[in-house]
């Protein structure tokens, strides 16, 4: 039981800091400066989008592709 609330303490805070960064990145560092020395903690603003687009299309391709398998399964039998 202890390695559950361990593992879900570690999730919960690295989800925390990983929505925080992102957070930041999208909607403060467009209006700092372009030569602020914390720019250089940012990767550039268009991955802001490409980033997550690309990490929803990996999932949906996996959660299809399972969707899929389990469909085709279940008619074989």
């Amino acid at each position: 039981m202890a390695t559950d609330k361990t593992v879900g303490t570690i999730t919960f805070f690295t989800t925390l800091s990983i929505f925080t960064y992102y957070t930041v990145w999208v909607l403060i560092m467009p209006f700092v400066d372009e030569g602020h020395p914390s720019q250089q903690y940012f990767p550039a603003w268009k991955y802001a989008i490409e980033i997550p687009v690309l990490i929803m299309i990996a999932g949906l391709t996996v959660i299809f592709t399972f969707l899929a398998l389990i469909m085709i399964k279940s008619k074989k039998q």
